[in-house]
């Protein structure tokens, strides 16, 4: 295929096609295989394909968003070509009904990874393997390599796929052994517990109720625990067991629903091909024996058990009634999935392909949540949802520097918690009463037994909290478990009056922390004089650990030489300068300054406007040195690293806060002559302010230094680790 210069600049060793919309195993793994990749040095690039097997509208699947923000992978969009030494196309089907949406690619290896049958279990065809072996030699030029998932669809294509066109190995399903691992000292219950996780769907589920009733039983004698739905049961029992724990898909982390096993059990309908089953990868990742009807012994070997539907409850009260055999099958599995299905497994065959990475380890590494080794206490860090990251980004703070005397585990109402993952820390989603609809005593309820269940699970020395308010289950948790030790991490800066009554609520801990603040002379709300060890103001990370401008402007794909302003003060138009965002972008395009803007003010973004950027990455802050001026609301996290890192700003604060002091601190720094502020918005007032920060700003912020005092994390985590020492003594 064709070259051009442009062609440089979108050069990858990896390009992955998919629809990458897919809920479930495809995007999984999908994401897997591309933090494999970058650990190994491999560059990643996506193409997206709309293919026919999603009806409704969907957003790009979430595990891949977050290898996208992280870096580990570049979205290619546009007409422009690309060069890729192998692209790997996952679903047929998708590349034969919208080969005409990719763009001209280069490249001497492609690898068709058939994730299913072409014919399902209804008789609809998805795919046709000639046809799109020809689409494969029409648009890249070369002979395809079919790489089925499994031996189930090897089997399918085998008579279809031209001679010499069949992978002899299937291209399994990856998975980071390591970050599914589950510690499991001893039983759940005094009966096993049987549990699954898949989609609701009737090809997910046997037909006939003897089997149902024969693997996941009816009369209590076994806890039975579904994950995903149980529709399908309805239709063929007429009822759903009252015995049985049924949560809905997507409800619960699937790590954290295995832990809560004792036993894996997947059967599902008789005429449906399952062509790989990662759910069953994920089971046996995670340390628990899957028993599986036999025909998944071709794909699973020794890493699995098998039985007959009506021989699994026998082989259920057998391993119950025998640790140490149920211990040497766990132990088995953990082996097997290693060497067939581990992240070294997809390294070995993309080296087949292309060689090994020419510059090993320098494409960002994404890290798999660490484990709590053998005697180190753990930190459980809980963190509300609020309106932001303040909460979630002061645990982190305190998490880094924990190790390796502690080993943290979050716990989070916020649904951007996924990001601790990338600083390799296990990590639990518990939804906040907006996002469940639960009323407020039922929601408390869910906390309760949510916040009880993970602490039993992982016997923390240490329970941190951070957050303007304390919910009440805390001290029915406290009750349960007595051994732990609870802090409060309580920031300052509340509005005069508001909240008085939760501070009394110290009392339900063992420790206050109250992270410093710049602007703590400023302070007039009941936090000024509340007890609690006074810290100095916590950030995530320290000067040191900030990029240089060159390097950060290159990371963030900004031009190296043109004036830039970050502007971070919420979602809003930007073109429409009655409002605060449209007003300072004017005022900036005024001054001849490029215009960044993060991911959550793009709503109205018009993305060809010259001069504007988007910029996505947590943290952010990493990046600072690429900015020669910020305009910022003074939230905890954002005021206190912008000054701190040395960043002249002006300070926009949210006047609509609940309970937060922004125009406070706002003051603070404008009084102290440390950075602007601006409380009403307009062109005009905004040039003259932003018009001096470019002049004098660095100079104003450099008298930071004299009143700010190290990074109060620290001084946190030390108290912490005081804490554990004298829980673990008792």
């Amino acid at each position: 295929m064709r070259s051009n210069a442009s062609s440089a600049r979108r050069q990858v060793d990896v390009l992955l096609v998919s629809d990458l919309r897919f809920p479930g195993g495809t995007s999984h793994s999908v994401a897997e295989e591309i933090t494999a990749q970058a650990q190994a040095g491999w560059s990643t690039g996506l193409v997206h394909l709309n293919g026919p097997l999603l009806s409704k509208v969907r957003a790009v699947n979430p595990r891949i968003r977050d290898q996208l923000r992280r870096g580990a992978a570049t979205l290619f969009v546009g007409d422009r070509s690309i060069r890729a030494k192998v692209v790997v196309v996952r679903h047929p089907g998708v590349l034969q009904a919208a080969a005409e949406q990719l763009p001209p690619i280069e490249t001497e290896n492609v690898v068709l990874v058939a994730n299913a049958p072409p014919i399902d279990i209804d008789g609809h065809r998805h795919y046709r393997p000639a046809v799109v072996d020809q689409i494969v030699r029409d648009r890249f030029g070369v002979a395809a390599m079919w790489a089925p998932i499994g031996p189930l669809v090897r089997e399918a294509i085998a008579s279809d796929v031209a001679s010499g066109g069949l992978r002899e190995r299937d291209w399994v399903n990856i998975i980071d052994v390591d970050a599914w691992r589950v510690h499991r000292p001893g039983w759940q219950s005094d009966r096993p517990v049987i549990g699954r996780h898949s989609r609701g769907s009737p090809q997910k589920w046997p037909t006939d109720s003897k089997v149902i009733e024969a693997v996941y039983p009816l009369d209590g004698s076994a806890a039975v625990k579904i994950l995903g739905g149980a529709d399908p049961v309805l239709d063929v029992l007429g009822y759903l067991p009252s015995s049985w724990r049924v949560i809905p898909f997507g409800a619960m982390e699937p790590r954290d629903f295995l832990a809560q096993l004792d036993f894996f059990a997947y059967y599902h309908h008789p005429a449906w091909v399952e062509a790989f089953g990662r759910n069953i990868l994920e089971a046996l990742a995670s340390g628990l024996p899957a028993i599986l009807p036999p025909h998944f012994r071709p794909l699973f070997g020794d890493a699995a058990s098998y039985a007959e539907p009506a021989d699994v409850p026998s082989l259920v009260r057998r391993l119950y009634g025998d640790r140490a055999a149920y211990e040497d099958i766990a132990a088995r599995a953990e082996s097997a999935v290693r060497a067939r299905f581990g992240y070294q497994a997809h390294q070995e065959r993309l080296a087949e392909l292309i060689g090994r990475p020419e510059t090993p380890g320098q494409q960002p590494k994404p890290t798999s949540p660490r484990r709590a080794a053998p005697g180190r206490p753990t930190l459980m860090l809980i963190s509300s949802n609020g309106s932001g990251m303040g909460h979630l980004t002061r645990l982190l703070a305190y998490a880094r520097r924990a190790e390796p005397d502690l080993a943290p585990h979050f716990v989070s109402l916020s649904q951007a918690v996924g990001v601790v993952a990338q600083f390799g820390y296990s990590f639990e989603y518990v939804p906040s009463a907006r996002a469940t609809g639960l009323s407020s005593r039922r929601w408390h309820d869910l906390f309760a037994e949510r916040v009880a269940d993970a602490v039993a699970r992982h016997h923390p020395a240490v329970v941190v909290f951070d957050g303007t308010w304390p919910y009440t289950g805390i001290p029915r948790v406290r009750d349960a478990h007595p051994d732990a030790r609870w802090v409060w991490s309580r920031r300052g800066m509340w509005r005069r009056g508001k909240s008085v009554e939760q501070i009394a609520k110290a009392a339900w801990f063992d420790l206050v922390l109250a992270p410093g603040e710049l602007a703590a002379a400023y302070d007039r709300g009941p936090t000024a004089k509340a007890d609690g060890i006074r810290l100095g103001p916590v950030t995530l990370l320290d000067g040191d650990e900030l990029d240089e401008r060159e390097t950060a402007r290159r990371a963030l794909g900004l031009p190296p030489d043109r004036p830039l302003a970050l502007v971070a003060l919420g979602a809003g138009n930007i073109n429409d300068t009655s409002h605060e965002t449209g007003a300072i972008v004017a005022t900036l395009r005024r001054l001849g300054v490029d215009i960044c803007v993060t991911q959550t003010e793009i709503a109205a973004l018009d993305r060809g406007q010259a001069g504007v950027h988007v910029v996505r990455e947590f943290p952010l802050s990493r990046r600072f040195r690429a900015f020669d001026l910020a305009v910022s609301a003074s939230g905890y996290n954002s005021f206190h690293e912008l000054l701190r890192f040395g960043i002249p700003t002006l300070f926009i604060p949210n006047q609509d806060t609940a309970l937060d002091d922004q125009p406070g601190r706002a003051r603070f720094a404008s009084d102290r002559g440390l950075a602007h502020m601006l409380g009403r918005v307009s062109v005009d007032r905004a040039t003259s302010l932003l018009s001096d920060l470019l002049q004098r700003g660095p100079e104003m912020v450099a008298k930071v230094a004299s009143v700010d005092s190290s990074n109060g994390a620290t001084d946190a985590v030390m108290q912490l680790r005081q804490l554990a020492a004298r829980a673990g003594r008792g």
